[in-house]
C-alpha cells in the first residue's frame, strides 16, 4: 500500500478527532471512517465515498475536511493519485473557508498537495503550492523552520525539472545563507545545487560541489548510510558526462552495494541501475546495458519510465533491433509529451534519438524532419555552453550531410566541434565524435590535408580514451569498447589513406603506425598487466590476482559440468562470472602495475625499421572494410587487404593492395582447405594469397610477416608456386609475428644461448585414466556409456559431437615416441634433464602446475569446435559465447569425463581449454610447442588475431609458439618434432631449425597435409 510515497517529509494534520467531534455533534460517520482508517481498511472508506460527500455537501466544516483527508489518503493507498489529488484540493478549499483554521495546517496541506502534484508530473501546480507553503511557514515560524526549508528545496527541484535552472540555483543559494540550513539541511541543499550546476552544463563546478558534499555526508552520516549512497550516485553523474566512465561506474556499483543492505529503496535502486546501464551503452557494452534495462523496465506512464524506454531503445539500436527501438522511443515520447510537453528538453532529446533510429531504417524523410524539430527547440532552451547543445548542432549537421546539403552540414558540424573545443577537453569522447565527422566531410570535399588533420585529432583522442578506460574494464569489456566505439574509424582511415597515399606517402606511414598501436591491443595489454602484477613486490596485489585466477578456474569447472551437477553447486555460473569481472576491475583500480599496462609506448614503423638488418623486410598485413565518404556514411560490402612493406632502406612503407578480400575469405579459402584435406596439389592459393607479395619480397633473405584476417588461417609455407614448381617454404624464409613491433621486444631480450634450458615435456596421455579404467567385462563398455549418456551442455556435449558418434578419444602412440626421443636428444646433446610426463602423469593438473619452463612441449590431441559443433541448445548458449572455450588440449582422464560426465579429479576433467591455458605461468617461457591437431585455430577477431590456444599461451607469457592449423598425422608429426629438436639442439636458431625439419619431412611425405600444418609464431 502507498507505494507511491518514496521521499520527502509529509506534514501531519494538527487537529485531533476530539476537537473535531466537539465542533460537530453529527459525528457517527466520522467515527466509523476514523476507525476504518486507523485499522487501514481503505476499501471500506472508499466504499463510503457517497456518504462522505453527502456530509461534505451538507456542511463544509472541520469534520467534512477531515473526512476528505481520510478519503484522499485511502485513494493514495491504492496508487490512485489523480483521484487523491482532486480530493486533496477539495479538502484545502474547505479548510480555507473555516474560520480560525491553523495557518500551519493550511501550509502542510499545500506542501502535501504540491508533493503529490510533483509525483504526478504536474510541475506548474506543484510550484504554486510549494511557493504558497513556504510563504505560510515563513510568516508563521520564520526561515529557521523545517517546513520552510523543505518547501523551498522542493520548489527548487520543480523549477529544475521544467528547465528553469537559474531560478532553482537562486533558491538553493539563498537557502545556504541561512544558519539553520547549514546546521540541518546542508547536504540536501548542496546535492540539489550540484545537480543544478550540472543541468546547465557546468560539470566542473557540479563535481566540485558534490565532492565536498560527499565528504560532509561521510562525516555526519557515515559510509553505510542511504545519504552516502545518494551522494555517490549524484557525484557519478558529472563524472559520466565528463567521460570519466570508470570512476562513474565505481560510484554506481558502490552505491548499489550500500542500498542493497538497506530496505525500502527500490526507487533509488532502479534509478541507479538505469544510470549504470546508460554508462554501459556509452562505452559499447550493449548486452550489459540491455540486461539491466530489461530487469527494471515497467509500464507505468512516469518520466522515470520514459527515460528508461529511451535509454533501452538506444541500446536496442546498437544491437540492430531498430524496429523495436522505434517502438520504445514512441512510448517514451508519448509519456513526455503528456507530462512536460513538446518543448521540453527531455522531449527533444528523445526525438533526436528516434530520428537516428529512423535513419538506421532508411526513413530519411522523417529522420530529417524530426532532427530539424529537435534542433530548432534546442536553440531556444539550451545554452551554447551546455555540451548537450553541441549534440543537436552535430546531428543536424550530419542530417544535412545525409541529404547532400554540404554547406549546411559543414556549418553545423563545425559549430558543434568549436563548442566542444571551447567547453570540453580534447580528450573528451564528444570531441572525437565531431572531429571524425569533419574528417569524413573534408574527405568528401576532396580536401585530404584537412581530413588528415581531423583524423589525427580523432585518434589522439581515441588513444587517450584507451589509456583512461581500459584499466577499469574486464578483458571482454575492453574488446566490446574497442570494437563498438573505436575500431570502425581506424578502418575508415585505412580507406582514406589508400585513396590519397600517392599524393601524400606519409599516409602509409600513419596507417602502419596505427596498426602497430592497435593490432593485438587487448592481448598485449592483458599479458603486460599480468606480468607487471606477478613481478611486483605487492603481496596483497598478487594474492588478489591469484584469487581472480582461482575464480576463473571455478568458472571453467562449471562449464565442464552437466546440467544436473551445476544445479547442485552452491556457486552459480552467473554469479561467478560477475565475481570474476568485479575482481578484474578491482585489480585494475587498485594496481598501478595493472593500469600501467595500458599506457602504451607509441611505436612507429621507423622503430621497426631500425631492428631490420640488410636483406630483411617486414610486412604489416591490414584487413579493412572499404569506406566511401558519401551521404550514406556506411561501409561498402567490400574487404581489402593492404600489405605494408618496409626494409632497412625504405623511405616510407610500400603498399601491396589485395582488393579481393571477400573472395579470399570465402571462395578461395574453401579451395585451400579442400586441397589440404584431400591431399591434392593446390594450384590456385599461391596466386591469390601470396603472389603479389612474393613478387615484391623474393629478394629478401628473411621476411617478417604479421598476418591479419584470413591470413591467420593459412600456412604460408604450403602455398605452391606453379611457375617455379616450389612451395614458399623452399623459396622464402618467412617468420610470423603477431605484430611487427614484436621485433623490438625480441631483439632486446635475445640471449646468446641457442637452446632454452629446463624443457618440460607432456605426451601420450592415458585418456582412459580414472573411471573408465575400472570398467569390467560385466559392466557397460565406454562406448555404451557414451551412447546412453545424455548430451550435457557446453564442453562435454560439444566434444561428443566433435569426435563424431560414440567413439572415445583414441591413443596416439606416436606421441610417446616423440616425447621419449626429444628427451633423449636433450640428454645426449646437452646438459639438460627434461621433466617428462607420460600416460597417467600427462594430466591437466600437472600441466597447470608448470612454472615458467623455458620450453613447454605438449603432444596430444587438440580440438577446435566450429560454431556448428558447439552448443546448440538454450542451456548451452553461455558456453558458446566465450571463444576461448571452443579450443583446447585433451589430457589424461578425458575419456572418463567425455563418457560419463564425471571428472577424474579436482581441478581437472582432462580438457585444458584455451580459457584455462591463459592462466598458466609461462612468464619466462621461450617456446611452447603444441604438437596436436588444430591448435592454431580459433575464433577470428579482425585486428586482434585468433581467440584460441595461440592467444591463450601468448597471454600466459610464451615468446614463441609452434601450433597446427589442421588435423595432423601422428607418425609424420612425431618425425617433424624430432627433427626440429635435433636441429635446434645442434646450434641452429629456432625458425631455421623448424623450416629445415619441414623440408626434411617433405622429402618423405610429399603432401603439405603431413608437413605443413605447423607454423611458428614469434621469435
Amino acid at each position: 500500500m502507498k507505494n507511491i510515497i518514496s521521499t520527502s517529509i509529509l506534514f501531519l494534520l494538527l487537529l485531533t478527532s476530539v476537537n473535531i467531534i466537539a465542533q460537530n455533534s453529527n459525528s457517527s460517520i466520522f467515527i466509523e471512517i476514523q476507525e476504518a482508517f486507523n485499522s487501514e481498511d481503505y476499501e471500506k472508506i472508499i466504499s463510503k465515498k457517497s456518504e462522505i460527500y453527502k456530509q461534505v455537501n451538507s456542511k463544509a466544516d472541520t469534520i467534512s475536511a477531515e473526512l476528505l483527508y481520510y478519503l484522499g489518503d485511502s485513494y493514495l493507498a491504492f496508487d490512485s493519485l489523480k483521484l487523491a489529488l482532486q480530493i486533496m484540493e477539495e479538502e484545502l478549499k474547505v479548510r480555507k473557508n473555516i474560520k480560525h483554521t491553523d495557518p500551519l495546517l493550511i501550509g502542510d496541506i499545500h506542501f502535501n498537495l504540491a508533493y503529490y502534484q510533483q509525483l504526478n508530473s504536474d510541475y506548474q501546480k506543484s510550484i504554486e503550492n510549494f511557493d504558497e507553503a513556504s510563504e505560510i511557514y515563513k510568516k508563521q515560524s520564520g526561515v529557521a523552520d523545517p517546513g520552510y526549508v523543505e518547501s523551498k528545496i522542493e520548489l527548487a527541484k520543480s523549477y529544475g525539472i521544467i528547465g528553469e535552472h537559474r531560478t532553482s540555483m537562486k533558491i538553493l543559494e539563498d537557502l545556504l545563507k541561512i544558519e539553520f540550513v547549514k546546521e540541518q539541511y546542508q547536504h540536501v541543499v548542496n546535492k540539489e545545487l550540484g545537480m543544478a550546476y550540472f543541468d546547465i552544463g557546468y560539470y566542473s563546478k557540479s563535481e566540485e560541489i558534490l565532492k565536498q558534499n560527499l565528504e560532509f555526508i561521510e562525516k555526519v552520516f557515515g559510509k553505510e548510510s542511504i545519504e552516502f549512497a545518494e551522494g555517490l550516485i549524484t557525484l557519478a553523474i558529472p563524472y559520466y558526462y565528463r567521460s570519466q566512465y570508470s570512476e562513474s561506474e565505481l560510484l554506481y556499483t558502490q552505491a548499489l552495494e550500500i542500498i542493497s543492505k538497506l530496505s525500502g529503496n527500490e526507487y533509488l535502486t532502479e534509478n541507479t541501475k538505469n544510470n549504470l546501464a546508460l554508462l554501459y551503452w556509452k562505452i559499447g557494452l550493449y548486452e550489459e546495458a540491455i540486461e539491466i534495462y530489461e530487469e527494471i523496465i515497467e509500464n507505468e506512464p512516469s518520466l522515470q519510465n520514459a527515460s528508461t524506454y529511451s535509454n533501452y531503445a538506444q541500446s536496442l539500436i546498437a544491437v540492430n533491433q531498430k524496429e523495436k527501438a522505434i517502438e520504445y522511443f514512441d512510448k517514451s515520447l508519448s509519456i513526455i509529451k503528456d507530462i512536460l510537453g513538446e518543448g521540453s528538453e527531455l522531449y527533444i532529446r528523445v526525438l533526436k534519438e528516434k530520428a537516428l533510429a529512423l535513419n538506421g531504417v532508411l526513413d530519411l524523410e522523417n529522420y530529417y524532419k524530426l532532427m530539424g524539430e529537435s534542433y530548432s527547440v534546442s536553440k531556444k532552451i539550451l545554452a551554447k555552453s551546455n555540451p548537450e547543445y553541441s549534440k543537436y548542432e552535430l546531428r543536424w549537421g550530419i542530417a544535412n550531410f545525409r541529404l547532400n546539403d554540404i554547406k549546411q552540414a559543414e556549418k553545423h558540424i563545425k559549430a558543434a566541434h568549436n563548442l566542444r573545443a571551447k567547453y570540453l577537453s580534447k580528450n573528451h569522447p564528444l570531441y572525437a565524435e565531431s572531429s571524425k565527422e569533419l574528417a569524413e566531410l573534408s574527405w568528401y570535399k576532396k580536401d585530404p590535408k584537412k581530413a588528415k588533420e581531423y583524423f589525427n585529432e580523432t585518434f589522439d583522442n581515441y588513444f587517450a580514451q584507451i589509456e583512461a578506460y581500459f584499466p577499469a574494464l574486464s578483458e571482454q569489456q575492453k574488446a566490446n569498447f574497442y570494437t563498438n566505439i573505436l575500431r570502425s574509424t581506424f578502418e575508415e582511415f585505412n580507406s582514406f589513406a589508400i585513396s590519397y597515399y600517392k599524393e601524400d606517402p606519409e599516409l602509409l606511414e600513419e596507417m602502419y603506425d596505427y596498426q602497430l598501436a592497435t593490432k593485438g591491443l587487448i592481448m598485449y595489454a592483458t599479458a603486460k598487466a599480468r606480468k607487471n602484477i606477478l613481478n611486483s613486490e605487492n603481496q596483497e596485489l598478487i594474492d588478489k590476482y591469484q584469487n581472480w585466477i582461482s575464480t576463473k578456474e571455478l568458472i571453467s569447472q562449471l562449464y565442464s559440468m552437466s546440467n544436473e551437477e551445476v544445479e547442485q553447486q552452491e556457486l552459480k555460473l552467473d554469479s561467478l562470472l560477475s565475481v570474476s569481472s568485479d575482481l578484474e576491475k578491482e585489480l585494475s583500480r587498485a594496481s598501478s602495475e595493472f593500469a600501467d599496462a595500458y599506457t602504451a609506448k607509441k611505436y612507429s614503423w621507423k622503430d621497426v625499421q631500425k631492428e631490420l638488418k640488410q636483406g630483411e623486410a617486414a610486412i604489416e598485413m591490414i584487413r579493412y572494410r572499404e569506406f566511401v565518404p558519401d551521404s550514406s556514411g556506411i561501409f561498402k560490402n567490400k574487404i581489402n587487404y593492404a600489405a605494408l612493406l618496409i626494409d632497412k632502406n625504405s623511405k616510407n612503407p610500400e603498399l601491396i593492395l589485395l582488393e579481393n578480400g571477400l573472395e579470399l575469405e570465402n571462395k578461395y579459402i574453401k579451395n585451400y582447405r579442400n586441397a589440404i584435406r584431400f591431399k591434392v596439389r593446390d594450384n590456385y592459393s599461391y596466386k591469390f594469397y601470396w603472389q603479389p607479395i612474393a613478387e615484391r619480397t623474393k629478394q629478401y633473405e628473411k621476411l617478417y610477416f604479421s598476418p591479419d584476417g584470413i591470413y591467420n588461417q593459412i600456412s604460408i609455407n604450403v602455398l605452391f608456386n606453379t611457375a617455379s614448381k616450389k612451395y614458399v617454404l623452399e623459396e622464402q624464409n618467412v617468420q610470423l609475428l603477431t605484430n611487427t613491433k614484436d621485433l623490438l621486444a625480441y631483439n632486446k631480450t635475445k640471449s646468446n644461448s641457442n637452446l632454452a634450458a629446463n624443457p618440460t615435456l607432456f605426451g601420450f596421455p592415458n585418456y582412459n585414466k580414472g573411471i573408465t579404467e575400472s570398467i569390467t567385462e560385466n559392466q557397460q563398455s565406454a562406448s555404451d556409456i557414451v551412447e546412453n549418456a545424455s548430451l550435457n551442455r557446453g564442453l562435454r556435449g560439444s566434444l561428443q559431437r566433435y569426435i563424431r558418434g560414440n567413439a572415445l578419444v583414441t591413443e596416439l602412440p606416436g606421441t610417446k615416441v616423440e616425447v621419449n626421443q626429444i628427451d633423449n636428444i636433450y640428454k645426449s646433446n646437452s646438459n639438460e634433464n627434461p621433466e617428462t610426463y607420460l600416460e597417467n602423469d600427462a594430466d591437466e593438473l600437472q600441466l597447470k602446475g608448470v612454472k615458467s619452463p623455458k620450453v613447454l612441449h605438449i603432444a596430444t590431441h587438440g580440438f577446435f569446435l566450429e560454431d556448428n559443433e558447439t552448443a546448440n541448445t538454450e542451456e548451452e548458449d553461455k558456453y558458446s559465447e566465450n571463444p576461448l572455450l571452443k579450443s583446447g588440449l585433451i589430457m589424461a582422464g578425458a575419456n572418463s569425463f567425455i563418457s560419463s560426465g564425471l571428472n577424474e579429479g579436482a581441478r581437472q576433467d582432462g580438457i585444458l581449454t584455451a580459457y584455462e591455458a591463459m592462466n598458466l605461468d609461462l612468464s619466462d617461457t621461450e617456446l611452447v610447442v603444441l604438437s596436436a591437431c588444430e591448435t592454431g585455430l580459433g575464433e577470428l577477431k579482425n585486428g586482434e588475431g585468433v581467440y584460441g590456444l595461440r592467444r591463450a599461451f601468448q597471454v600466459a607469457g610464451a615468446d614463441a609458439i609452434i601450433m597446427s592449423l589442421w588435423s595432423v598425422d601422428d607418425a609424420a608429426t612425431q618425425e617433424l618434432m624430432t627433427s626440429f629438436y635435433e636441429n635446434w639442439v645442434n646450434g641452429i636458431d629456432k625458425l631455421t631449425a623448424f623450416n629445415q625439419a619441414q623440408k626434411t619431412i617433405k622429402e618423405k611425405y610429399k603432401s603439405p597435409f603431413y608437413w605443413g600444418a605447423f607454423v611458428m609464431v614469434g621469435q
